[in-house]
C-alpha cells in the first residue's frame, strides 16, 4: 500500500557542483534542508543529505514536542497519584461488600465516601462500574 504524497511548493533549482555552505543549512535562506524531510520525495532522493536532513527535522520536531508538553496536558505523561489509586481500590472492595449486604445505592455511596474521604462522584462511578 503506497502513501499518497501531497506535492509541496517548488524548490528552486540548485547547482549540485557548487559546495554547500554548512552554516546556512537550516537557516532562513535554506529552501529545504530539515523543513520538508520526506524520503519518498524526488527532491530528497536527489539531495544526498537525507540522513543529515532527517536529524535536523527530528531536532525541530523535538522542540515542537517539548513546547506542546509544556502548554498542554497529557494524561499518559502525568504521574499517577498512588494514594488515590489505593483509595479507589478500597472503595471498590467496600462497594462490593455493601452490595452483598443489600445496602441501597445512595446509602452505600454515602458510607464509602465518608469512610475513605472520597468525592461522591468518584464513588458513584465506582458503584456504577461494578
Amino acid at each position: 500500500m503506497t502513501k499518497d504524497r501531497t506535492p509541496r511548493e517548488q524548490i528552486p533549482e540548485q547547482d549540485l557542483l557548487k559546495p554547500i555552505d554548512v552554516l546556512s543549512l537550516g537557516g532562513e535562506d535554506d529552501p529545504c534542508f530539515g523543513k520538508h524531510h520526506d524520503l519518498l520525495a524526488s527532491e530528497c532522493k536527489e539531495c544526498g543529505d537525507a540522513e543529515f536532513c532527517a536529524i535536523v527535522k527530528a531536532q525541530g520536531l523535538h522542540g515542537e514536542r517539548i513546547n506542546l508538553e509544556t502548554t498542554q496536558r497529557f494524561k499518559d505523561i502525568e504521574e499517577a497519584d498512588e494514594d488515590m489509586i489505593k483509595k479507589k481500590e478500597q472503595a471498590k472492595e467496600m462497594v462490593d461488600e455493601y452490595k452483598v449486604k443489600k445496602y441501597k445505592r445512595l446509602k452505600t455511596i454515602l458510607i464509602v465516601s465518608r469512610e475513605l474521604a472520597l468525592d461522591k462522584k468518584i464513588v458513584t462511578q465506582i458503584y456504577d462500574q461494578n
